[in-house]
């Protein structure tokens, strides 16, 4: 198995879980917001990711939504599920669930708070990944769980055969352009792409390949952005990657989380201020509410929106 093996390119939806306001899951609304990705020409989806709040649902839970998002797509397009876990048993019966479920990827990071070394990481993807009938994408989150995958790390476990791929989320993008010459022969590379140098990135032979985005703010014009890159039109894709990297200045703190509060609650307000129904985050996270939430709608009316 190889990265050319799959098709994986272009704007993938990280998809939230809605919750209902006092806390379970809400599969319907789940399937809508799986329909209006697809709908906006989404290149695939990633859930149960950070975005999909893996970490405030049991296994039982994880596994219901994994299920509805394939029948939902359908196949339509590719459907990678998140199957990160602070207990490596946990990833494993999350993995073997994917295969079952005819999911075409699995993605995982290492364990959340173990601080890995090196040798640790390369043990632990290798063992996991070998129980794997599905490809693989890596996910570097060390924000999230402590453990930075090295982009050297990162090109050796690119030799493990179930290993297709990588989500590249160290802040610092010098790391994934590393990553990217180190190891885009052998991975899928997704990241911070839509931006100006992620547009030259792409349109190279550096090794390059999607971008991981939440929600899909933008619609069709997001999975638009890489078919112009795709066809050689780089102004029309530097002309969007401007506008959408002036709305996340807009509604992105440095340190990670939202200017309105914290991320899947900003995520789930915007989506239900222009009409995709994502419901609420789980708590302890919050909703953003009253004038914060005020100050969202004008600050997404400021960027050419529709709100309702």
């Amino acid at each position: 198995m190889r990265s050319l093996d799959v098709p994986w390119r272009g704007y993938f939806a990280a998809v939230p879980t809605p919750f209902t306001e006092d806390g379970p899951l809400d599969l319907e609304s789940l399937r809508l917001l799986i329909r209006y990705f697809i709908n906006e020409g989404a290149h695939g989806l990633v859930i149960n990711g950070s975005s999909g709040e893996w970490y405030a649902q049991d296994s039982e839970e994880r596994e219901s939504v994994a299920r509805v998002a394939v029948d939902e797509t359908a196949g339509a397009i590719p459907v990678i599920i998140g199957v990160s876990s602070i207990a490596p048993q946990t990833t494993r019966q999350l993995i073997a669930h994917a295969g079952k479920i005819g999911a075409d990827g699995v993605m995982f990071s290492p364990p959340p708070g173990w601080r890995l070394n090196n040798e640790e990481i390369v043990s632990y993807f290798t063992d996991l990944c070998k129980s794997s009938t599905l490809p693989v994408m890596l996910y570097n989150i060390p924000a999230d769980v402590a453990t930075d995958l090295a982009p050297s790390v990162t090109a050796e476990l690119a030799e493990i055969e179930q290993v297709v791929a990588i989500k590249e989320s160290n802040q610092d993008d010098r790391h994934l352009y590393e990553t990217s010459l180190l190891a885009g022969d052998k991975l899928r590379i997704f990241g911070n792409l839509m931006n100006r140098p992620g547009v030259g990135l792409l349109a190279s032979d550096w090794g390059a390949d999607g971008y991981i985005g939440s929600g899909m703010l933008f619609g069709r014009e997001l999975s638009q952005a890489f078919e112009a890159v795709w066809v050689n039109r780089l102004d029309d894709a530097r002309l969007f990657v401007d506008r959408l990297t002036a709305l996340q200045n807009d509604l992105n703190l440095p340190d990670g989380n939202g200017a309105f509060g914290g991320i899947p609650g900003q995520l789930k307000a915007i989506l239900n201020l222009i009409g995709q129904p994502a419901g609420f985050p789980r708590r302890p996270r919050l909703p953003i509410e009253g004038e914060r939430l005020d100050d969202l709608r004008r600050i997404l009316v400021a960027h050419g929106m529709e709100v309702v």
